[in-house]
């Protein structure tokens, strides 16, 4: 398992992320950052950090020049598209794969969609599937059997994990913050995930989340993602 931070594709942001301990970020796109991908590119390539994954900027399907450009940065770094947009729901699948994305990918499971909608629209069809915890606690009450469910069952499709605490209502939470189990779900994932956790908390929290999701661990994993080893 490796353990990512997440922040935009900034040289100060992508410093602020190894200075917290990450080796790895999932990069958080905005239209601008996409304006020259060659400079975006150069940004990464110069920091102390690896892009594994990159998060598509919330924009329609109308807008396919900035997920082309997406896919152009994805496949310099090496990393696993994110796609997620406010704009597109899972029943758009078939539009987005008119797309023919070079870079692999996986579609994210949106706030509040049920395990069952993503298994007959996402992971039935075929389809990567990046799960954020978040948003399925915040359409399952037994949020971790669900999630452990579909690791056993789909796990060679989900090759990205989003983590943060949330509410019913509220997600992006700091680790402790929320109504999540985050010990026992850091837990589940060394037990059952073997692909990219990306604490999806704020800056701010991401240190103090990176040091908790290592202390939940008890091998070899809390000496591997431990700030400072």
């Amino acid at each position: 398992m490796l353990v990512a931070g997440k922040c935009p594709p900034e040289s100060g942001a992508l410093a602020a992320a190894a200075d917290r301990g990450f080796e790895a970020v999932e990069l958080y796109l905005e239209r601008h950052h996409l304006e020259s991908v060659e400079e975006t590119i150069d940004t990464v390539a110069s920091s102390d950090v690896r892009v594994v994954s990159v998060h598509t900027p919330h924009v329609p399907l109308a807008e396919r020049e900035y997920l082309d450009r997406t896919d152009r940065l994805a496949a310099a770094c090496d990393a696993y598209v994110v796609f997620h947009s406010r704009y597109v729901n899972h029943v758009d699948t078939a539009d987005v794969e008119e797309l023919a994305l070079r870079s692999p990918y996986g579609y994210e499971n949106k706030t509040g969609v049920s395990a069952r909608h993503l298994r007959h629209m996402v992971l039935r069809p075929g389809h990567d599937l990046v799960l954020d915890v978040a948003h399925l606690f915040m359409a399952e009450r037994e949020y971790r059997q669900e999630l452990e469910s579909l690791l056993v069952e789909y796990g060679d499709r989900i090759e990205v994990v989003h983590l943060c605490d949330s509410t019913p209502v509220q997600d992006g939470l700091a680790f402790g913050a929320g109504e999540i189990d985050m010990a026992a779900t850091a837990r589940l994932l060394d037990r059952r995930f073997e692909g990219i956790v990306v604490l999806e908390v704020m800056p701010d929290h991401q240190r103090a989340a990176l040091e908790a999701f290592a202390a939940a661990q008890s091998n070899e994993l809390s000496r591997m993602v431990a700030v400072g080893d």
